[in-house]
């Protein structure tokens, strides 16, 4: 696929079937064959143009990594969290949680597979090259898509488990998931449970649990609780730098086998 020149080393505010996305393209991208995507999926109360701008959930911001590994990253949209604290607050549906998209059954899943297909088309990326990360809400919808869709090949999942109500998962066969979560978390306990801290009221399930549905389907589930780390996606972030000499954003390319270094 040939793209316009202005496309390339930039990033796009796009509206993406209905919903404002943002994609990055790299200055130099590889054959089609070889092109990859990532997706970069917001917490919950979050939207994608924080994250771009530094605004907040900061280690999920791929630009320069996207630009020095030649690949496409695109971050996505959920729906309103909330009736009350605006249209920028936003959720995923990732099964029993959380907010307005679970209530309203939201459905991300299908959202999420047609952006991605629109995506592959538009930038001519290998579909078995897709990859999701997320933070919490968004943690829990990318555990739900390696579940239930064959769109990502991996997923990255950062302080969230896999939350649907299933015990199988008929998309996930040698697919791989790297689960990232703080030992001290207290919105999203990673023994399960409810959250003492946060806005949501979801029961939460826990990281074993995740473990065992996804590596009983015959995909491969690495867990990662790093002491000292709580539900903040940066004092995660600053931890892993401490104790690995290397980034959330560094550690997720690495697993996707993206990075030249």
């Amino acid at each position: 696929m040939l793209l316009p020149v202005s496309v390339f080393g930039k990033t796009l505010d796009q509206d993406l079937l209905g919903r404002a996305a943002i994609i990055f393209v790299p200055s130099k991208l590889p054959p089609s064959e070889n092109r990859a995507l990532v997706v970069v999926l917001h917490g919950g109360m979050g939207n994608a143009k924080n994250i771009v701008i530094g605004q907040e959930e900061v280690p999920l911001n791929l630009n320069a990594l996207a630009e020095s590994e030649g690949f496409v990253v695109t971050y996505l949209n959920g729906t309103p969290a909330t009736r009350f604290f605006g249209n920028d607050k936003l959720a995923w549906n990732a099964g029993k949680c959380c907010g307005l998209p679970a209530q309203k059954s939201i459905d991300d899943v299908a959202y999420i597979s047609k952006a991605v297909l629109e995506l592959i088309k538009k930038y001519g990326i290998n579909s078995k090259r897709v990859f999701g990360i997320g933070h919490s809400n968004g943690a829990l919808m990318a555990q739900r898509m390696i579940c239930e869709t064959n769109v990502f090949s991996a997923a990255v999942a950062v302080s969230g488990p896999l939350m649907t109500e299933t015990e199988k998962c008929p998309g996930v066969r040698d697919k791989r998931i790297l689960g990232i979560h703080g030992a001290i978390d207290k919105n999203v306990p990673v023994e399960g449970g409810r959250g003492t801290q946060g806005l949501s009221r979801a029961v939460f399930t826990s990281e074993a649990h995740a473990q065992e549905v996804i590596t009983h389907a015959g995909g491969t589930y690495e867990l990662q609780i790093v002491r000292g780390a709580d539900h903040k996606l940066s004092n995660i972030d600053q931890m892993i730098q401490k104790k690995e000499g290397q980034t959330i954003g560094v550690k997720a390319v690495r697993f996707f086998n993206l990075s030249s270094k």
